[in-house]
């Protein structure tokens, strides 16, 4: 069997797509599974089945392995766009990939509350494994006065909320943003708020093990976003054991779990300044904290995901 895996950006993004992208195929290789990456501007190749990341950037990968492939299967991995934008705005082009799609993923559990009820009976969870690189997990030298803010800079992420609750604190906190500009004006913006405010830092985009390590340092992770299918970076602070400051939204609930002690609303800088003021000056509200995240880590196994993913694939071939 091929499997030929998708995603709209190109093929060294570090785009949360072609991240995960990456990570399929290496899953499904492990597993005995001929998988290939597809990535922008490449032609469509002859293959089994298609998983395409992104209903609605992806949906000219589907016309194109349908004509090639007229007998293949079509999996859709539903992203935090499509879940969270797309479908509630009833866009036509992410609805026909849905409706071509012979199986649908989402990344975790509570993202099926977004799919809407007539795919649910096509739809899965395939909870996304974390798998970092040997001498990254275990003790570290916490920075506690460091807080980090871990994705590339798009307005629906709201970068510089955290920067904003900075200026409800004291002097004895530091915020670093680690990200490259995506939207046009933001890396200014983050300039200026350095000037500003030296307690502020941009590193601008890092490579991963490098950003691995100053999510290791810090003492908690920000997590600020409107919208969210399920973050790498969130995921990837559980499983380091770093607790993460996050919006009370639906993919970052599905991370976190419902009764996970670091929540803040959407657009609630008072109550993300608050909690950073916990984590500065409450031991014990920030060691419940990383207990959460040490017994959450555990649901971020390779295995997991190996046995989910090939469970979809047997389903619908």
């Amino acid at each position: 069997m091929k499997v030929i895996v998708t995603t709209p950006y190109g093929r060294d993004s570090l785009q949360g797509n072609t991240v995960t992208a990456l990570r399929v195929i290496s899953i499904l290789e492990e597993a005995g599974v001929d998988a290939m990456m597809l990535c922008r501007g490449e032609e469509m190749q002859r293959a089994d089945v298609i998983i395409a990341l992104h209903a609605r950037k992806s949906s000219h990968y589907l016309a194109d392995f349908m004509e090639l492939n007229p007998e293949g299967k079509v999996i859709v991995y539903l992203t935090g766009t499509d879940l969270y934008d797309d479908v509630p705005s009833g866009c036509l082009i992410c609805m026909k990939s849905m409706e071509l799609a012979d199986g649908l993923v989402v990344s975790q559990g509570a993202s099926l509350g977004s799919v809407p009820e007539g795919f649910l009976a096509k739809s899965a969870v395939v909870r996304k494994s974390i798998h970092l690189p040997e001498g990254l997990i275990g003790g570290c030298d916490t920075e506690p006065d460091l807080f980090l803010f871990v994705g590339h800079m798009r307005a629906v992420k709201q970068p510089f909320m955290g920067v904003e609750a900075l200026q409800l604190l004291d002097d004895s906190v530091r915020f670093m943003l680690l990200g490259k500009e995506v939207d046009p004006g933001l890396g200014k913006l983050a300039e200026g708020w350095q000037v500003r405010d030296p307690r502020f830092k941009w590193l601008g985009g890092l490579g991963y093990v490098e950003t691995l390590g100053w999510m290791k340092r810090s003492v908690v992770t920000v997590n600020t976003s409107l919208m969210e299918g399920g973050s790498n970076s969130v995921g990837e602070s559980i499983v380091l054991g770093v607790p993460v400051l996050a919006t009370r939204i639906e993919g970052n609930v599905g991370m976190l779990g419902e009764d996970y002690a670091g929540y803040f609303d959407v657009d609630d800088e008072q109550g993300l300044s608050d909690l950073m003021y916990k984590v500065l000056n409450d031991p014990s509200y920030l060691e419940m904290l990383r207990e959460q995240v040490r017994v959450r880590g555990e649901k971020f196994s390779r295995e997991n995901e190996a046995r989910d993913w090939v469970s979809v694939i047997e389903r619908i071939v």
